[in-house]
């Protein structure tokens, strides 16, 4: 009787078979490991705050401790700049490859998107409706603003601080904002730090005239991040890189017709889709690479190109039990 199992066989012993193995062993298990969270938001009637403005009834709102022009002062988050990679992005985020933590969007589809707000694809200013090119450059502008406050300050990302944020809105705006500010914008874990590279943004901004006095600037875009991981063993850049999908509304009132604390910046829809993440921070409202939560039992999320492209549509199914 043979004394050796089959653990010995010969062919089961060669290093190249065993690396074979490994890596197809562990792509078995990362197609398991997929999460993604749903965000949808959609801002409350401004009917009811206008009639309240009107009424005379004041909000006030505590003032941003580092400026009081209302613009955000803290710069898009970033301590490095690197450049963008030539040649042909794939459309999906690998599970397994090698991830060279000074270049981490190589080979992935941010490979070549700009970084920070710089992503962000406009027309040139042009007159819209009754609204003058200069009113419709100073409203893309505040939209502007509001994103980079959103998901690429760092006051915002590391502190989980709004302010910078909310203080680009019209004053009856922010009362609704701030109940439920922590659905779009994004936090960082506590503990969970970005390497020292910007984050890569995708995205289009297009104006058309709303409603009398209104302009509407739809947004569409994905910003991805790429966290350190620190002594953390990491596979691929799927570990490290959460991208999160946006589809927004803005919506920037001028003119006579609304009272002058409802003048500016509202948003009026919102609906979020954040990939490759740890569902346990997720569901408390803050963004943590899936290497934060290496055992994940939940339904795999089938692929969907709106993950990773601004073009379509954003994806309604998540797996994180929302």
């Amino acid at each position: 009787m043979d004394d050796h199992g089959i653990e010995d066989h010969p062919d089961l012993m060669d290093p190249e078979w065993q690396r074979h193995a490994e890596k197809e062993a562990w792509v078995g298990l990362r197609a398991t490991r997929r999460r993604a969270r749903v965000r949808t938001w959609v801002t409350l009637s401004v009917a009811g705050l206008v009639a309240l403005a009107a009424a005379g009834i004041a909000v006030y709102l505590a003032r941003r401790p580092d400026s009081s022009s209302g613009v955000p002062a803290a710069p898009a988050a970033t301590t490095a700049t690197t450049t963008t990679t030539t040649g042909s992005a794939p459309t999906e985020l690998p599970d397994y490859a090698h991830v060279d933590l000074t270049r981490p969007f190589d080979k992935t589809p941010a490979q070549n998107w700009a970084e920070g707000i710089a992503g962000l694809k406009t027309a040139p200013a042009a007159k819209v409706g009754s609204f003058s090119a200069a009113q419709v450059a100073q409203a893309e502008d505040q939209v502007k603003k509001a994103i980079t406050a959103a998901h690429l300050d760092h006051g915002t990302l590391d502190g989980h601080h709004p302010d910078a944020y909310l203080a680009l809105f019209a004053p009856d705006a922010r009362t609704d904002l701030q109940s439920g500010v922590q659905g779009y914008v994004t936090y960082l874990a506590d503990g969970y730090h970005l390497l020292p590279v910007a984050p890569r943004l995708n995205g289009t901004l297009t104006v058309q005239p709303g409603k009398t006095g209104e302009l509407v600037l739809h947004v569409s875009y994905v910003v991805a991040y790429a966290f350190d991981p620190g002594t953390q063993s990491i596979e691929g850049p799927s570990d490290i890189e959460p991208f999160v999908r946006v589809e927004a509304d803005y919506i920037e009132r001028i003119g006579n017709s609304w009272a002058p604390a409802s003048r500016g910046l509202w948003l009026e829809a919102y609906h979020a889709f954040d990939t490759n993440i740890a569902c346990s921070a997720s569901k408390s409202g803050f963004l943590m690479p899936e290497f934060g939560e290496p055992s994940f039992d939940g339904p795999s999320v089938s692929p969907d190109p709106g993950r990773y492209d601004p073009a379509k549509p954003v994806p309604t199914k998540g797996n994180c039990g929302e």
